[in-house]
């Protein structure tokens, strides 16, 4: 879909035109996933990983309200066609369970990530689905309301794949309550005008309630990148802070033993970010986001972003791969191994998401040959030419 968009229009508008087309995609899914209640947690290239709490009692009846989301975003949104004339399909994997919420960085950066089986078990439960379909891993249909699904049972896998057709006499019929949008005070300037209704339904998402002050900015300013700060801070409308850039970015991958503990992961991811923040401060590096996902966990870190431009930016990006490398496998040496990749090139940096919960990011042919290239080259650093 990037080469297209790319071929079409050229590298330029050809990226702006992609990021566009996706956000648009993103913004119809995501609407229904937090009018079902939803909570989008990350955001991982084209994929989405979105959280519903509940208490155990609850879990059964909470499968079945995402089980009806999952149904309704595949009728609306299952496959679309864009202006260069490749279809987009939408293929979902879910699991239940528990998990566990990780903060990892420094006393100038903080990132989230979640861990546990539920992940790991969701991760394959998407990966075993083809376009246009549901599939519930072992565990979610272990959990579930069997006796209200269609479901078949996938060759030598544990996980069923869920028919979206059923009789009346096993349809879901959900609360009211259950169903209504999480989010309403936020700004309508910014999103496409289909998308209005949304904002101003009245409803409200559950929220920390933290007490006002200095302390609390500081202390929720560390998630937010710096790139997107310094335009907020600056009273930028929300339509401006995306951009077209050359950027160089910069994968890493730390290959982890299956059955690492979640103390012990903390502690190797935690010490990980730490390291690289430190490479990265003098060569004005950022780490976009960390992920723990299907390739792993994952570090993107990006040079060159609003206000951080150095010259010889590659040579910078370069010194930092080996640097990282270097230092992981020497930290990870008798529990896995690293995986980097560097490319340069004009991507899309800014907003991606839904209007009510964007993500500041890059997106780009160069990004996603970064990500191919930290897969297929284990072990080693890699960069294009």
């Amino acid at each position: 879909l990037t080469e297209k968009f790319i071929q079409r229009s050229g590298t330029d508008r050809g990226t702006d035109e992609l990021a566009q087309t996706l956000n648009y995609y993103l913004c119809d899914i995501l609407e229904e996933m937090l009018i079902f209640g939803g909570d989008i947690l990350k955001f991982a290239g084209d994929a989405v990983l979105v959280l519903w709490r509940t208490p155990p009692q609850e879990l059964a009846k909470t499968i079945s309200l995402v089980l009806q989301c999952s149904w309704q975003i595949q009728k609306k949104c299952g496959s679309r066609g864009t202006h260069v004339g490749q279809k987009v399909h939408l293929k979902i994997g879910i699991s239940a369970g528990s998990m566990s919420l990780l903060t990892v960085g420094d006393r100038r950066r903080q990132y989230f990530l979640i861990c546990g089986q539920v992940l790991g078990e969701v991760c394959e439960a998407e990966q075993l689905a083809n376009a246009g379909e549901v599939i519930l891993s072992a565990t979610c249909w272990e959990l579930c309301e069997q006796h209200r699904l269609r479901t078949k049972r996938l060759a030598g896998k544990r996980a069923v794949k869920v028919g979206g057709n059923m009789s009346k006499r096993r349809r879901l019929f959900l609360p009211r309550f259950q169903c209504q949008p999480l989010l309403s005070n936020t700004s309508s300037s910014h999103p496409p005008s289909d998308h209005l209704h949304f904002l101003s339904s009245g409803a409200t998402r559950p929220a920390f309630l933290l007490p006002s002050g200095r302390d609390v900015d500081e202390v929720l300013r560390k998630y937010v990148p710096e790139a997107a700060l310094r335009k907020i801070y600056d009273s930028m409308p929300l339509g401006l802070l995306s951009e077209l850039r050359p950027v160089t970015s910069l994968f890493i991958q730390l290959r982890l033993a299956e059955d690492n503990r979640t103390a012990n992961l903390y502690r190797i991811v935690h010490s990980a970010s730490r390291m690289m923040l430190e490479i990265l401060c003098p060569h004005k590096g950022k780490i976009n986001k960390v992920l723990l996902f299907d390739k792993g966990c994952t570090f993107l870190c990006v040079f060159g972003l609003t206000g951080e431009k150095l010259p010889y930016e590659s040579l910078h990006a370069l010194q930092s791969a080996m640097q990282i490398f270097n230092s992981c496998s020497t930290m990870l040496r008798e529990i896995g191994a690293v995986s980097v990749a560097v490319t340069s090139g004009t991507v899309f940096c800014g907003v991606t998401g839904h209007p009510v919960r964007y993500e500041y990011t890059v997106i780009g042919q160069k990004v996603n040959l970064a990500a191919r290239m930290m897969v297929h080259y284990p072990g080693l650093v890699s960069c294009d030419a």
